[in-house]
């Protein structure tokens, strides 16, 4: 006698919510009973933009300076042929990582994790349309606003950074790098302009 297998429900992930709203929203809803989304409190949103944003380039400049002091030849390595290179890929992770934290407190949401974070921003900056926020809450704009392209680029670089950090067989060059600071650049530069369209003209002017 054979044993029918019960099939197996796979479990969505960045790339579906990409394409499917309601496979997103559902996930979106998992987290947030999960307490993995989380609402708060203006003035605590408030504080956490800010403080996420000013993350966002305290990070960006530390991947700046140790990519331009190992092309500088500053840096005195213990090994032949040893870099800095995946720290630098780390860092503009964390850059990119922190500006989505901002884009979601402009929301008044918070995110305990990675997933649920690209959850939210895909669900808030993606799928959703035209909702208007609080005084000093960015208002939500069009599908588009955070291209799939940017979402990407977030992915991309929290791979590179697993790869960079923990994988011994392999070696970060200079173009993953140089790829990493672009990347973090625009993502960064794009959030801060839907930033700035969203809240007060003056609210980011010490950031």
């Amino acid at each position: 006698m054979h044993r029918s297998k019960a099939k197996v429900r796979r479990i969505p992930d960045w790339k579906d919510w990409l394409v499917d709203s309601e496979s997103c929203a559902s996930s979106l809803s998992f987290f947030e009973g999960h307490r993995a989304i989380m609402t708060l409190d203006r003035e605590v949103a408030e504080d956490n933009l800010r403080g996420h944003l000013k993350k966002t380039y305290h990070n960006l400049d530390l991947a700046n300076r140790l990519f331009e002091m190992h092309i500088r030849g500053e840096f005195r390595f213990r090994y032949g042929g040893e870099n800095f290179y995946d720290w630098v890929v780390t860092v503009c992770y964390y850059a990119m990582y922190q500006a989505a934290l901002a884009a979601l407190a402009a929301l008044r949401k918070t995110s305990e994790n990675h997933t649920a974070t690209v959850c939210a921003l895909i669900h808030y900056y993606l799928h959703k349309k035209g909702k208007l926020g609080e005084k000093y809450i960015i208002s939500l704009q069009l599908m588009g606003s955070i291209g799939k392209q940017d979402v990407q680029k977030l992915i991309d670089v929290r791979e590179q950074r697993e790869r960079a950090s923990y994988s011994t067989s392999y070696s970060t060059e200079l173009a993953l790098a140089q790829n990493a600071l672009t990347d973090a650049r625009d993502f960064v530069f794009e959030v801060r302009r839907i930033l700035e369209e969203g809240l007060p003209k003056d609210f980011l002017k010490e950031i």
